[in-house]
């Protein structure tokens, strides 16, 4: 993620960086496993998870922890952000909403397997895919189910929605638009 003229990565090792764009680095943030999932800024914090279980907020400027939310395992969702409320699916099938002001779980919604979409919210409506080949729609503030739409093949990748439609792929090899 490119920001506030400086560029914010993770690594397989498990180091989150921020460097300038002159290649100097600025600061190392160290994970217990790998961040392969982008980060998400907003304000002064940098999110990320971590397959090590965990969503971070770090301070943009120098690295230091603001908090860590343990979730039930890893992930290599990238979190998403709205009003105050991170979302980031993981490997447990849960979509966890973690209060971005205290670090606590708002809710979380369990699907039938693993996670590996990053969400994306969409007016008041979060869209994900799971691995149990199914695309769902949630409702952003409490997490209830709106609707959900079964694939012939596990959804690894994450949706896009553009002028009220939903896209997504399946491993089943289709490509699908839905009303959002």
């Amino acid at each position: 993620m490119v920001a506030n003229e400086m560029v914010y990565a993770g690594s397989e090792s498990g180091d989150f960086y921020s460097i300038d764009f002159r290649g100097n680095m600025k600061w190392r943030f160290q994970a217990k496993r790998g961040i392969t999932a982008s980060p998400t800024l907003e304000g002064q914090a940098v999110y990320f998870s971590s397959l090590d279980g965990t969503l971070y907020a770090v301070d943009a400027k120098n690295g230091w922890p603001l908090w860590r939310f343990r979730l039930g395992k890893g992930s290599v969702s990238s979190p998403a952000l709205a009003d105050h409320y991170a979302y980031v699916g993981a490997a447990d099938g849960f979509m966890y909403c973690v209060d971005t002001r205290t670090a606590k779980e708002a809710w979380r919604f369990r699907t039938e397997n693993q996670i590996s979409s990053s969400p994306v919210i969409y007016k008041d409506s979060l869209y994900f895919g799971s691995v149990d080949g199914s695309m769902y729609c949630l409702e952003a503030r409490s997490g209830r189910q709106r609707w959900k739409f079964d694939s012939k093949g596990p959804i690894t990748g994450s949706p896009l929605v553009f002028d009220d439609i939903v896209y997504f792929g399946s491993t089943d090899h289709q490509v699908y638009a839905l009303l959002a």
